[in-house]
């Protein structure tokens, strides 16, 4: 960390095996958000099934949300790096995200891999803010369901 730290990164992408499948961004769940190869809008996030990924109500309940909203397709499978930097090169990136506990949802807008800098769309719509909209769009959800805002069956106003 403190390598990346002193490259100006504030966390570490942690990429898995010789294929280096994307994982975690720092101890978060990383999210992306692409128009995948075969042109669907498309929410993906490494899968549970070998203990590397860490399992969390966070990261289940973006999962369960994006897939109740019913608008794009929504992934728990393994993509590379090499995917991800070539759909960053290609434009198809919509926005990436890391998700936990303590952020909620925390969005990413540069990941730098192999000495190169590659930047990750955020909202165009809305020059300077900080996040993606599907990103804020997560965050204000499960903020209004944490606190009672919308009813929802997760959370009870006592």
């Amino acid at each position: 960390m403190a390598e990346a730290a002193k490259k100006g990164y504030q966390q570490i992408l942690w990429l898995f095996g010789e294929e280096e499948l994307v994982t975690e961004v720092g101890t978060m769940n990383m999210f992306t958000f692409w128009t995948n190869e075969q042109g669907e809008k498309e929410l993906i996030t490494a899968p549970l099934t070998d203990g590397t990924i860490l399992p969390g109500v966070t990261r289940d309940s973006i999962l369960q949300i994006c897939r109740d909203w019913g608008e794009f397709k929504v992934s728990e499978k393994n993509y590379s790096m090499p995917q991800l930097v070539e759909a960053l090169k290609s434009g198809r990136v919509i926005e990436c995200f890391g998700c936990g506990t303590a952020a909620v949802v925390a969005p990413i807008k540069l990941i730098g891999y192999k000495g190169v800098d590659f930047e990750v769309p955020l909202d165009p719509s809305r020059p300077g803010h900080p996040a993606g909209a599907l990103t804020q769009r997560i965050w204000d959800t499960i903020y209004n369901i944490q606190t009672g805002i919308t009813e929802h069956p997760w959370s009870i106003v006592v």
